[in-house]
């Protein structure tokens, strides 16, 4: 996260270790998408422990993904080169460019690959901690709401500058190459829901079978907006199921009846624990 550029607002981290052999945690993210783009690099899957992807407001701009792993720089400089990519400099930092892909090693075991300027932006962020997201007060407040301290599998953020707040739900909705990865109907939904207004935060892990543990951090227009949504929340809770349409949606006030709600100022923070049913759409199946 230290190399994520401050500008990305939508980023999602994804431990691979722990993703790749999980089938069921496959499914919340576009693991074949990513599988796909590790083959265009010609980087071997087993060797990555993490994935990175971030994108900005215009995505076209700034997009890329960070990969963090064992595997031998050498070894991958020599395959693109040997595959059509051109050695260059960007700034007085080595790229090599294949048409309008940049790709990077910024770090030791770390590689980029994205468009021009994300290169630039990463490399920004590498040399001057102000040009990093985590040094940003949009990041830092909503992830030091996150209770979780110990690493979760799949962990993701949406940043809504300032002076774009008109446009969050365009932000939400917005196809940029980290939010294209989700696969996640019940936490949208409820993410829809809360009318989200500066940004929100969440992490996901998968205990069992089919439990998802989730918890969602939402940083709302102002503090009056949090209490009435803690309030909104709090409502869902006392739901019954004979206002559900379906079996299926039973199963989610069940669910939302025992999620925790908690509010520290303009910040909500929400932990529930979701099955696989309730948390995907049918068509996920």
């Amino acid at each position: 996260m230290r190399l994520v550029p401050q500008e990305s607002c939508a980023i999602l981290s994804v431990d691979w270790s722990s993703i790749k052999n999980d089938d069921e945690l496959r499914r919340v993210i576009k693991a074949k998408e990513m599988e796909d783009w590790l083959q265009r690099l010609r980087i071997d899957g087993e060797s990555i422990k993490s994935i990175v992807v971030f994108s900005g407001m215009d995505s076209k701009r700034i997009s890329g993904l960070l990969l963090r792993g064992a595997f031998e720089s050498k070894q991958v400089v020599s395959e693109l080169k040997s595959h059509g990519w051109n050695e260059e400099s960007v700034d007085g930092d080595k790229v090599y460019v294949n048409a309008s892909e940049y790709i990077a090693l910024p770090a030791r075991n770390t590689l980029f690959a994205g468009t021009r300027e994300a290169a630039l932006a990463v490399f920004r962020a590498k040399r001057s901690a102000p040009e990093s997201l985590v040094g940003t007060s949009l990041y830092k407040k909503i992830n030091s709401s996150l209770s979780t301290t110990d690493a979760k599998p799949v962990k993701a953020f949406l940043l809504i500058p300032q002076g774009t707040l008109d446009m969050a739900d365009a932000a939400l909705t917005a196809t940029s190459i980290a939010l294209s990865f989700f696969n996640l109907g019940g936490i949208g939904q409820l993410l829809k829901a809360m009318n989200v207004a500066r940004g929100f935060a969440f992490t996901l892990d998968h205990v069992n079978h089919d439990r998802y543990p989730v918890e969602l951090c939402v940083l709302m227009r102002d503090e009056d907006a949090a209490v009435f949504m803690s309030g909104s929340l709090n409502a869902m809770k006392q739901l019954s199921e004979l206002a559900a349409d379906d079996a299926r949606d039973q199963q989610a006030i069940r669910e939302f009846r025992k999620m925790t709600i908690t509010r520290r100022a303009d910040v909500l923070a929400v932990k529930m624990e979701m099955p696989a049913n309730a948390l995907f759409p049918p068509s996920g199946r």
